[in-house]
């Protein structure tokens, strides 16, 4: 369940336009997958079904595993924000 959340989740995220890739999974030490999207923007799943990520503020943002759709529309204003931001600090950077 939990790999098949995380593929759900990456399907709906490349259909609202955001980028995954197979490099972009990760295991936790429990064996649950985590995707990473963004600097400051990881998404979690695990054994209570709900996708997991730190949204605005750093709170945390729970969502059904059965709505990989409904996630994707709520990490995608969040992952383009993180990436705007961070297009912008590395633009800052000295070359």
């Amino acid at each position: 369940m939990r790999d098949e959340a995380i593929e759900a989740l990456r399907r709906e995220l490349k259909a609202v336009e955001i980028p995954t890739e197979d490099r972009d999974v990760f295991r936790l030490n429990s064996g649950n997958p985590m995707l990473s999207l963004a600097p400051g923007l990881v998404v979690w799943t695990g054994l209570l079904r709900v996708y997991r990520w730190a949204g605005q503020e750093q709170r945390w943002q729970l969502h059904p595993a059965n709505d990989p759709a409904g996630a994707a529309r709520l990490i995608a204003p969040l992952y383009r924000e993180r990436m705007r931001d961070f297009d912008k600090e590395m633009h800052a950077w000295p070359l």
